[in-house]
């Protein structure tokens, strides 16, 4: 039985991707563009050529407009939000970012890059408790990377709650001592916080271990 020429031939979504993954943004931008112009009811190319030209990182107009055919066609689908937080921070509208981002959650409360970006929204504007909330939905959700605990950590400190910034480190060291960057994470707290001792002996804890040299024997001659 003949499969129909249709069958084999990939979807725009498909072409744009294996374009970007050869390296050619400018020319899978074009192709979303392109996706957008043919099929005017789909959000869908408009979506792509957005996250495209935001990931060029010029002709913002353009964005804006993809944006605003998308949200039309699909007030409900949190990508189109996400992707106008991402606008909205690009054109330095920090609140803006922030509101749209909540309102991609609203939507999906598990969207990863949503939770990632109001993370660290949050904490470019100080606001600690935000950004403490977001890394431990991340956290939860399954993301215990070293970055994302250390940031945690960081946060935790900043809004005043040291005991917790202390536990995250010394749980993150318990299941990473060899990891460098998070003893001496450990390290600055103790010295921050006066216990010098402390991180003194962490610090130690990173050294190489004295090789003990055999004594020669005496030579027979």
């Amino acid at each position: 039985m003949l499969m129909a020429v249709g069958a084999l031939a990939a979807s725009p979504l498909d072409a744009i991707v294996a374009t970007e993954k050869g390296g050619d943004d400018a020319g899978a931008l074009q192709m979303a563009e392109a996706w957008a112009a043919s099929d005017p009811r789909s959000p869908y190319g408009h979506l792509e050529a957005a996250r495209l030209g935001l990931k060029l990182g010029k002709n913002l107009e353009a964005v804006d407009m993809h944006l605003r055919w998308a949200y039309a066609l699909a007030p409900d689908n949190p990508r189109a939000l996400h992707l106008w937080g991402l606008l909205e921070e690009e054109r330095g509208d920090i609140q803006g970012a922030r509101a749209a981002q909540r309102r991609a959650l609203a939507l999906k409360s598990d969207y990863s890059e949503a939770h990632v970006r109001l993370a660290a929204l949050a904490q470019r504007t100080g606001d600690w408790a935000e950004a403490e909330q977001e890394l431990r939905v991340l956290i939860a959700s399954g993301d215990r990377s070293v970055g994302t605990q250390l940031q945690l950590a960081s946060v935790q400190e900043k809004g005043g709650h040291l005991k917790d910034a202390e536990k995250t480190l010394t749980d993150l060291r318990r299941a990473e001592p060899k990891n460098a960057v998070v003893t001496k994470s450990l390290a600055d707290l103790y010295n921050r916080t006066g216990r010098t001792k402390q991180a003194t002996a962490l610090l130690k804890s990173l050294e190489p271990p004295k090789r003990s040299l055999r004594p020669l024997a005496a030579s027979r001659k």
